[in-house]
Formats: C-alpha cells, structure tokens, sequence
C-alpha cells in the first residue's frame, strides 16, 4: 500500500507533466467553467486567436465568437452536449482579435467534478479558405461552362473505359446529371455510324500523336434534337509513357452552325439581290448610253443641217442658173460642164458630211490607236462649222502627240457633249466675244485633253451634281441631264480614266485623264 507522501509525489509528478503538455502542446487548450468564462488557456490558444493570456483569461468565451447568435448557437451544438459528457468534434468559426474569421477543428471534454470543459482546438483556416477558393473556382467554371455550353469529360483507358463529365456535359447531352451514368455505349448512341468512325479515328490519332486533335460532329439527343459539337482531346500518359487516360473538352457550336447557316443563306440572297441590282444598273447603263447617243445624234443632225444648207443653196442656185440658160439657148458646152464641175463638188461635200455623220457613230465599243489630236480634230469636223456660224472661236494647242489605244469613237462623243455644253453656256450668257480652248498634253503617267471656255464658270457647289444622271443646269431649256453623266461613265469606266471640272479666269475647264 502506498504512502501518503508517494501519492502525493505522484499526484505533483501528473499535475508537472499535464502542465508541460497544456504550456508546449501545438494544439490550442483552453478550459471554460459553467459559466463560459475562460479560466486557462495555453500558448498555442492564444497564438491562434491573436490575445495574451492577461487579455483573456477570465473573460467570457463570447468573445471568441462571430456574433451572439454563433455564441448561442455553439451552446446548443457543443458545450451543453459536451457537459452532459456526449463526445463532440466538430468545424466551427470563429473571430481572432483583429476581427478576421478564423476555422477551428474543436473537440471537449466535460471535467465534472468542477462543471467545467476542456477544449482542444486546431487552426484549420487555411484548409477552409482553400477549399472555399476551389469551391469559388468550381462554381464559376460550372457557369463558365453553361454560359459558354463548354463542357469537359475523360475516359480511362482500362477494360471498362469509365467515364467522368462534367455538369454542363450532362446538359449538352440533353440527360439528367442525378440519374444519367455516362459509358462508352451509352456515349456511341448519339453517333451516326459515320460520325462513330470519325471519332475512333481521331481518338487513334490523339494517342499516337500525344498532341491535342480536334473534331467537330453531330449529336442526336434522346430528346430528339440535333446538337453540333466542337471537341478537343488528348492521350495522358503514365511514367513508362503508355497512355492511361483520354480527357477533352465539348463545345456546343449549334447556335454557331445556326448562324453560319443563317449566313451563308443571306450571302446567297444578297449574291442574288446584287445581281438584280447590278442587272438593273447596266440596263439603265444601256439606256443612259442610248439616249444619250438619241441626243448626240439629234444635235448631230443640227450640225449637218447647218453644214448642208450653203451647199444645198448653191445646188439650188446653180441649178436654177443653168435652167434659165437652158431657156434662153444661151448656154454653152465648156460653161455648163464647169457649173455641173461645181454641183458634184457640192454634193461631195454633202456626202463627206454623211460619212462623218456615219462614222462618228459606228463601232462605239470597238479600241482604236489614236492621238488626242485626231480626237478632237474628228470631233471638231463636224462641231465647228456650226461654232463658226454662232461667232464662237476655237482655238487649239496640241503638245501631246503620243498615240494611246482606248475607245475612240467614245471619246470623240464626249468631246463633241463638252463642247456643245460650252456652246450653250455661252450663248446662253449672252458672251461678246464666245471662246472655246482645247489644248493636248502629257507627263509620264498619263495623256491630258483640256476643254475651256469664258462662260463665266460653274457653281462649285454643283461640281458633284453636275455628274449625276438627269441633273440639268439648264432650266429654261431641253437639258437632259444625261451628257456628262454618261461622259463620266465613259471615261472612268470604259477607259479607265478621270473626268474632272474645275473654274478658271471666268469659265469652266473639263479636264479628260487617260492613263498610258
């Protein structure tokens, strides 16, 4: 039997030995009374929640805790269970002294001789905030994955070929993620036998290639509806290199496909409205070219006109002259021979008129190799008599003598519409003494024909407009509108060329641009 001083001995050596445990344990100790104040605490308690023991020794417990409803609220969960002697380990937050929530691994022991409990805690707050953050990022790749229908999956290349996907998988698929267990067969049954050979092939070259492959495949869900589908994948491999595992991505592209369809549908249509359109422009190309040439003729006819009348009057004359001879018996042999000499000279005139008449019009889409002198010179055959006889002068000045191959026939005609519009403006404008330059010349880029007169200019506000079909300047005449439209159209498009205007000392300068 032991003695009275041995068990007390051994008493101070168990009461020395728990002190050493509870001051240098890694693990939080405190111990709180029936009325949760803290009564001891260790080293490692006060590092975890930030106080001294001074600070917190002999306060309640409540301290320790987020607010007064986690205080209750932890009454009713732990110290009320563990003092009826239940065991108890559990996860609970709490605040430090800076205010920060820390998570606590805690466990109690009720100590009933004095209704007290002692507590053991472990800081476990990195492992929350981490599981937290993966729990963050799960949750904002599950959204990513429905909002952007992108899924993820793996198979395992073992005897079974597991399956994993990923939530929003499910979805693509059209199943059920709380009823549905993905497998290779079940997978198979949303392929056609075409798309199914197309997929053990890339799968094949995934894992002799070990790089990601892609594909793209139609789907028929059991909910009857077709879903187009964007996959990548690629062969994981163990340390010896043989391929464990096959993981990928899924991307639902059907709205995508929709789209391209829907696309494709309106380029055909808009391919088609063009067309029209375009068809529409070059029959009213046709028409503004023949009515243009309508008024080119037309204006043409008043030239000839002109141009016949002194011949004709001196037919007529001639004629007349030689009747009364006749009469008069007057006549003889060597003076009606040099009269009738005179009537076919007249007539060759009147013919000549017809063949330029002829000629100006014939072959208009026909390329000739021709000077801009021969141009205007060709254009000027016809124009000038008529010029003549209104008292307007041209004058010429021809630098460029180089030869250029374009539609000459075209040009001449808006050579003649330029000149005839010169002509209008300057009778119309009452000029005293009417002129029309035309002068040729060259750089290294390009033949230049420039076409002015003293009409007193254009408004610079319709330098645009004048260009456009059926504007007119002249309201108080037959203006079409149509010349210089298709003078424009002419020199751009058929010859590739500029048609520009500009107003210099009192009149207006067209200036025609070829390029050589």
């Amino acid at each position: 039997m032991a003695s009275p001083l041995s068990s007390t001995a051994t008493l101070k050596q168990k009461a020395e030995r728990f002190e050493q445990l509870f001051s240098n344990s890694g693990v939080g100790i405190f111990i709180v009374n029936k009325e949760r104040l803290i009564i001891e605490a260790n080293e490692a308690f006060c590092k975890i929640f930030g106080y001294s023991t001074d600070e917190i020794l002999h306060h309640s417990a409540f301290e320790l805790h987020l607010s007064y409803a986690a205080y209750v609220n932890f009454a009713e969960i732990a110290f009320n269970k563990v003092r009826q002697n239940e065991a108890l380990n559990l996860e609970y937050p709490f605040k430090h002294k800076n205010g920060k929530v820390i998570w606590l691994r805690i466990a109690g022991d009720s100590i009933p001789s004095n209704e007290e409990v002692l507590w053991t805690i472990t800081d476990i707050t990195e492992r929350i905030e981490t599981q937290e953050r993966l729990r963050q990022s799960e949750a904002l790749l599950r959204n990513a994955e429905a909002i952007a229908h992108f899924g993820s999956w793996e198979i395992l290349l073992d005897d079974v070929h597991h399956m994993k996907w990923s939530e929003e998988m499910y979805y693509i698929y059209g199943e059920n993620p709380l009823s549905f267990v993905p497998t290779l067969e079940c997978f198979q049954r949303y392929l056609s036998l075409e798309n199914l050979k197309r997929m053990h092939a890339i799968n094949e070259k995934a894992l002799q290639s070990g790089k990601s492959e892609v594909l793209d495949y139609e789907i028929m869900r059991q909910d009857g509806r077709r879903v187009f589908i964007n996959t990548y994948r690629k062969a994981i491999y163990d340390e010896n290199g043989v391929p464990t595992k096959l993981i990928g991505t899924t991307l639902d592209i059907t709205k995508q496909k929709e789209n391209e369809r829907k696309i494709k549908q309106l380029n055909e249509t808009l391919h088609q409205e063009v067309q029209i359109q375009l068809e529409k422009l070059r029959e009213k190309d046709k028409q503004l070219q023949y009515q243009s040439r309508l008024i080119q003729m037309g204006e043409m006819l008043s030239m000839i006109a002109h141009q016949w009348r002194q011949p004709l009057a001196a037919i007529g004359a001639t004629t007349s002259y030689l009747s009364a001879r006749i009469a008069m018996g007057e006549i003889e042999k060597e003076a009606f021979q040099e009269e009738v000499e005179h009537i076919e000279g007249y007539v060759l005139h009147l013919s000549k008129t017809i063949d330029d008449f002829r000629n100006f019009f014939k072959s208009l889409k026909q390329k000739e190799k021709v000077t801009l002198e021969a141009l205007v010179e060709r254009t000027l055959s016809i124009a000038k008599p008529l010029l003549t006889a209104k008292n307007i002068s041209i004058l010429t000045a021809f630098t460029c003598k180089e030869a250029i191959e374009t539609y000459g026939n075209e040009l001449a005609q808006v050579i003649l519409n330029i000149i005839k519009n010169a002509e209008d403006a300057l009778i119309d404008n009452g000029v005293k003494e009417p002129m029309i330059w035309i002068k040729t010349y060259s750089n290294e880029q390009a033949l230049f024909l420039e076409i002015k007169d003293n009409a007193g200019g254009i408004e610079e506000a319709l330098f645009e407009k004048i260009f456009e079909a059926y504007f007119s300047t002249k309201l108080d005449k037959d203006g079409t509108g149509v010349g210089l439209c298709m003078s424009k159209t002419v020199v751009e498009e058929h010859c590739k060329g500029a048609l520009k205007v500009h107003n210099e000392d009192g009149g207006a300068v067209f200036t025609i641009v070829l390029p050589k």
